[in-house]
Parts: C-alpha cells; structure tokens; sequence
C-alpha cells in the first residue's frame, strides 16, 4: 500500500489540468437587492454622521421627505409598502443618525427581521440586550441591543403583546431611543 501511495504522489502534475476561475469568481461579489444592509456604523455606504446626500446616494432609490425641521427630519422610501412606511432615515442638524425599518425587506444584524420572535431576539443577542415595556401598547416590549463591535449605536427591537417584531431601528443615541422619531 506504500508502494501504491508513493507512486501515486509522484504522478506528473503536467497531466493535470490547471483550475481556471469562472467570471462570477474572478468578479467582486455583487450586492444582493435584499442583502443585510444593516451595520451598527450606518446603512450601506452612509455612516452615521454623514449627510443627506450620502443617505440618498446609499439608499440608491426615491426618498421622500417626511417633513420636520432642520433640527430633526425623516426620509422615507418612495413608493411605500402596502403596509407601513418600509425604510426611513432620521436626519438631526443634518446629520445621519438613525434608519427604522418596518416591513420584512431587510435583516438587522445576524438575521433577525420584522415577524421574528422575542425568544429568537434572546437566543440571538445572549446578554447583549435590555428589555423595557413599550410606551403605546400594552404587554409589548423593546428590545435595546448592545453591539458586540466597539460603537455607540444600538438596535431597537419592537414587539407586539404576543412577541412578534412589528419594527426594528440602528442608531446613535439619543435618536435611537425617540419612540416618535422626529416628532
């Protein structure tokens, strides 16, 4: 059996032919339309801190302005989802602070979405969360996350009485936390 495995090792590598990259491999991967565009420093190339340009430039679509003032201002997506607002940014003093997220289009981070379940947001986020009572609805809670990367931001998790997520939120505190957003 040696005898075997050493002439087999030394068989000529010239016979073999060399592996080629397809396309799709020697390409940079592309950006899924529904791909987790949720990290704790912003949404996709808009980092917290940033501008409206930079928000618009990142959402790549049609935003529309929600009204406010210039010390606080949302965006929402344009068209709207049948049901609620979809995606919205918060601008404070004309800085990028916080993205809410209300239907099952996107991910936060590691996977959870509107729909998940307040057991999934405990098993997920093992020690890294603080649960709180909703301000409207009774029996509802919040979830507030800490990140496991170094940032101030957090993630908010809403849920409904029976502990369903009805909506999530990434932001820079105290944004964050504004249960109304910029009203």
């Amino acid at each position: 059996m040696t005898s075997i495995l050493a002439l087999s090792a030394c068989s000529d590598a010239s016979n073999t032919p060399a592996k080629t990259a397809s396309a799709a491999q020697s390409s940079p991967p592309k950006l899924q339309e529904k791909e987790d565009l949720s990290p704790f420093t912003g949404f996709a190339s808009a980092r917290f801190g940033s501008d409206e340009t930079a928000v618009r430039a990142a959402w790549k679509g049609s935003l529309r302005d929600g009204g406010g003032s210039d010390t606080c201002r949302q965006l929402f997506q344009e068209p709207r989802p049948a049901k609620g607002f979809g995606t919205s940014f918060m601008l404070e003093n004309g800085q990028f602070v916080r993205y809410d997220i209300d239907s099952r289009e996107r991910k936060a981070p590691r996977g959870l979405q509107v729909g998940s379940s307040s057991q999934q947001i405990r098993a997920t986020y093992p020690g890294r969360f603080e649960e709180q009572p909703n301000k409207y609805e009774p029996g509802a809670t919040d979830f507030i996350v800490t990140p496991y990367v170094d940032s101030d931001a957090r993630l908010v998790f809403e849920t409904d009485s029976n502990g369903v997520v009805t909506r999530w939120r990434i932001g820079l505190p105290p944004a964050v936390f504004y249960v109304e957003g910029c009203s």
